[in-house]
């Protein structure tokens, strides 16, 4: 395969990065060329909720300046993302709209999901010691501009993941007027950030050991630069090398940071705060070191595509880190473990088996299998409703590497599930009609599987499914009377034959 250049363009909230990679025969990137432009978008956008005639202005100078790098190297294919600074931003689809028409470049707005997920996907492929890092107790802190994002791996294991709003930028321009008020602005920075991370301390698992501690974000490579390391090359800091950096910035004025260290001036106010949250993370995880690594979003998102397209095979599959939130998910809300086991591996074996008649893609079937999981979680809010609840939660769960919309869909299939006739709900009914089909799809696969294990008893030992050109027939050998459930299957299985067109027949052998 002929070698192959593309490149990621990310506009954030402090600079815009150009990235241009070389895709080899296996599909592995190799960055050849990297440019990077301060804008002012956050700074503004945080503070007044819109992005500035000036500032649009700025960018698509930026972006013609990267078209003309881009044409150099004979780029094929260009990615251009933004983040927090466009998602917070009320007028966003209108300045996206004007950067297309004056510009050519079409930007894609990156949800804080997706966004952590190409930074975590980054630092996996660029660490090629993470694996043996997270076999023991291990803190990721992604430090962005506008949020921070905690995730906790143990055991080679994903645990947890948390996002605050919390970003260095974002925490300097809401106290930066206390500044001028109070001659202890160090103090009230530290009661501020102590204040969110106790409230994540609350809700994050327990019992983790913690042995390490990765930490990555746009200031990380000034951090780097204070303690004497390379910016540009991944790194680790002992816990004492820190302590020392963020001593000097505590005791250094931003002015004199950037006269005296070479700090942007955008940059060099923003150092404490990413500071202040690592040396609080450190005092509670109890770690001895930090492992600073090389990685940025445009890595991460240069990675997805060589997976998805050129078969390059990642260290970790992501999916195994979503499936893995999602019952840990499942496990915070005392859902019942056997049960979601049984429905989870049941709707997949449907899914399988129809897949030709459904026409249902591999990443549906995710959908499908995060649905299972998860659509008992409301039952810890509301019994009756249980399934309103869980939409809820489910909306409002981190649920790193998918996006929005998948996320909708998940929370839409559980909703919906119970329901006699989804059709006539309000939220089914305001569905785009391509959203509408997979909704449908998901949520009869999702009624009958969950409708097998009615009681809860999992009486059922050995299932088989087998499609048929006017049924799918599915065969249960049971160790108890399923009356009930046979009776729950009918009562749920004509949504299936409406939408996937074959009638689904439940028949149970009885073995003493």
């Amino acid at each position: 395969m002929a070698k192959k250049t593309v490149a990621v363009i990310d506009i954030g909230s402090l600079t815009a990065r150009l990235k241009i990679f070389e895709i080899g025969s296996k599909g592995k990137p190799k960055e050849i060329d990297a440019v990077r432009k301060i804008t002012s978008l956050g700074t503004r956008s945080y503070r007044n909720g819109v992005i500035e005639a000036s500032e649009m202005d700025e960018l698509c100078n930026c972006l013609y300046d990267f078209e003309i790098k881009c044409r150099e190297y004979q780029v094929s294919r260009i990615f251009c993302v933004a983040t927090s600074a466009f998602r917070n931003a009320g007028n966003k689809d209108v300045v996206i709209e004007q950067i297309r028409i004056r510009t050519g470049f079409r930007i894609e707005i990156l949800d804080n999901s997706m966004e952590r997920f190409y930074h975590n996907l980054a630092v996996r492929e660029t660490m090629p010691d993470f694996a043996q890092i997270v076999e023991s107790g291990t803190m990721i802190l992604d430090i962005g501009s506008g949020s921070l994002q905690a995730t906790v791996y143990d055991k080679s294991d994903f645990i947890f993941s948390q996002n605050m709003v919390l970003g260095s930028l974002r925490i300097y321009e809401m106290l930066s007027d206390l500044q001028s008020r109070t001659i202890h602005y160090e103090d009230v920075l530290e009661e501020f950030i102590a204040q969110d991370l106790d409230d994540y301390h609350a809700v994050e698992p327990k019992g983790i050991v913690y042995k390490n501690m990765i930490a990555f974000g746009g200031e990380m490579g000034y951090i780097k630069l204070l303690a004497g390391k390379d910016p540009n090359k991944k790194c680790i800091i002992e816990k004492d090398e820190f302590l020392k950096v963020y001593e000097y910035l505590l005791n250094t004025r931003p002015s004199d940071l950037s006269l005296n260290d070479r700090i942007p001036t955008n940059i060099s106010p923003l150092l404490l705060p990413a500071a202040l949250i690592i040396k609080n993370m450190l005092e509670y995880t109890g770690v001895d070191k930090i492992y600073l690594p090389h990685a940025s979003l445009s890595d991460g998102i240069i990675y997805h595509y060589c997976t998805k397209m050129m078969g390059y095979k990642p260290s970790i599959n992501p999916d195994d880190d979503l499936i893995r939130a999602a019952r840990n998910v499942a496990k915070r809300y005392k859902t019942d473990k056997k049960h979601i086991e049984f429905v989870e591996k049941a709707a997949l074996e449907i899914f399988d088996t129809s897949r030709k008649l459904s026409g249902l893609k591999e990443r549906d079937r995710l959908l499908l299998q995060l649905s299972s999981i998860l659509h008992e979680c409301g039952k810890f809010v509301h019994a009756t409703d249980h399934n309103e609840a869980a939409y809820a939660l489910i909306r409002y769960t981190d649920l790193i590497g998918l996006d929005s919309d998948e996320l909708d869909t998940i929370a839409l299939v559980v909703r919906l599930y119970p329901k006699q006739n989804p059709y006539e709900n309000f939220y089914y009914r305001n569905l785009p009609p391509n959203k509408k089909v997979i909704v449908s799809k998901l949520t009869a696969m999702l009624r009958i599987a969950d409708a097998m294990d009615a009681s809860h008893r999992q009486k059922s030992k050995k299932m088989s499914v087998t499609l048929y050109p006017d049924k799918l027939h599915i065969s249960l050998d049971a160790s108890a009377d399923m009356s009930f459930e046979t009776w729950s299957f009918e009562h749920r299985s004509e949504l299936f034959e409406q939408i996937i067109g074959v009638k689904p027949e439940l028949k149970v052998r009885r073995h003493m």
